[in-house]
């Protein structure tokens, strides 16, 4: 009996039916393609901003004390601790390795250009690392700055690339030669410009090369001065610069095991010896915010839609209890409680919300991918687990939207109802 009046009851009036079909359909919609996009892009996000530079900065736990302009040492060359480029390989073998996008070593020297005391990198810019025995790792400036502007091509042996303000206040170009010498020698040693780059940053008055030839430039071979590392981290928060040496053994896991700043650098640390290993606060920081918002403004879009659905619900519910006042009247004067009553009327919303949820799943995830396709270049996949998610707050909204004016009709006075076919509220 309770089917063949559900069916009844869904079959009539099928425009406003549909009507409500509809009205879930687009607040599921809308939160669906929200939902997938926060769930998927998040990691997107944080790799376009992970294209700005490094996060992450390891130094020689036992360097001296520093003498830094601009953030590039002018020590002489061979001046305090240094690290071991044979160590770099371990930085793909932490916990939190596939979180390590890109990094790249530097030893920086002082040397002289054309009675201009300025600063010599040398670095990787595009360098296979083994990391397993079928696995390369590709480290360097390319993918630690992918936004670096560069004019001519990245350098080989006996060649540098000069960033654009030093090249300006020098007057060289490509292709022209440059006479550097060393902090300290006589002599100078003759190296030719293959570009010219453009950081945006302190790098745009210094000049890099490989990262072999300012070694042996040098006498340093196998030794770099520090290495930069843009990881992929959850934002901090109060935890997450917990002092390491006052947690207990299940709060460390915890924060092990959890992709802060801290916690990788600290596992960092581990890897390479000697190291020391600290998160840029100012660029990790900024990149949670960024994140957070993300995440608030998705939620609020999320909301909005859900809460638009549920009042379109609710008008067309009151519409159609208005309507079958009479129906109500009569199933309460053949003895049926308020409950079961409800019931009835319950039970065909949320069968319209079950198929709203399902068509504003699948629209969502279309519109998720065709957005993220067009913002990011690369579709998201179908995620399943936003099915079951995507029905119940169909279902929710449905319910939600119905309870109000199905309350206000199980008020109506049976006896007011079949003897005046009117409501009696």
């Amino acid at each position: 009996m309770l089917g063949r009046i559900l069916s009844d009851s869904l079959l009539r009036r099928r425009r406003r039916k549909l009507l409500t079909l509809a009205a879930v359909a687009l607040g599921v919609t809308v939160a669906t393609a929200v939902g997938t996009i926060a769930l998927d892009v998040g990691d997107k996000v944080s790799r376009e901003l992970r294209s700005f530079g490094a996060n992450i900065v390891v130094r020689p736990a036992a360097d001296g004390l520093a003498v830094t302009v601009g953030g590039a040492d002018y020590r002489p060359a061979g001046a305090g601790a240094t690290l071991a480029e044979s160590e770099l390989a371990n930085l793909k073998k932490i916990f939190w390795s596939n979180n390590i996008v890109a990094f790249a070593p530097y030893l920086w020297v002082p040397v002289e250009i054309r009675g201009r005391q300025t600063v010599l990198a040398g670095t990787w810019f595009d360098h296979p690392v083994p990391v397993g025995k079928s696995e390369t790792f590709r480290a360097g400036v390319e993918q630690l700055h992918p936004a670096w502007k560069l004019e001519g091509a990245w350098p080989g042996d006996g060649e540098v690339v000069i960033g654009r303000r030093l090249a300006s206040a020098l007057g060289l170009g490509i292709g022209e030669r440059v006479d550097l010498r060393l902090g300290g020698a006589k002599n100078s040693v003759a190296w030719f410009v293959r570009g010219i780059f453009e950081s945006g940053g302190a790098e745009d008055d210094e000049m890099l090369a490989p990262l072999a030839a300012v070694q042996a430039l040098s006498g340093q071979e196998g030794k770099i001065g520090r290495i930069e590392v843009s990881a992929l981290t959850k934002p901090d928060d109060a935890f997450a610069r917990s002092d390491v040496t006052q947690l207990s053994a299940k709060d460390f896991d915890r924060w092990n095991c959890s992709p802060y700043a801290t916690s990788i650098a600290y596992q960092i640390e581990q890897a390479i010896p000697g190291s020391e290993a600290r998160p840029v606060y100012r660029v990790a920081d900024t990149e949670g915010k960024i994140l957070d918002r993300f995440g608030g403004l998705m939620a609020a879009v999320a909301s909005a839609a859900l809460v638009a659905a549920g009042l379109a619900v609710a008008s067309m519910m009151l519409a159609t209890v208005l309507e079958r006042e009479v129906e109500i009247g009569l199933f309460k004067s053949l003895g049926a409680s308020n409950a079961q009553v409800a019931a009835i009327f319950l039970m065909e919303a949320g069968v319209l919300g079950v198929a709203g949820g399902l068509v504003g799943y699948a629209a969502g995830s279309l519109a998720a991918w065709r957005l993220s396709q067009r913002v990011f270049g690369s579709p998201v996949g179908l995620d399943w687990l936003m099915l079951p998610a995507a029905l119940a707050l169909a279902v929710l909204v449905t319910l939600a939207g119905s309870a109000w004016p199905l309350g206000r009709g199980l008020k109506v006075s049976p006896a007011v109802v079949l003897r005046e076919g009117r409501a009696g509220f």
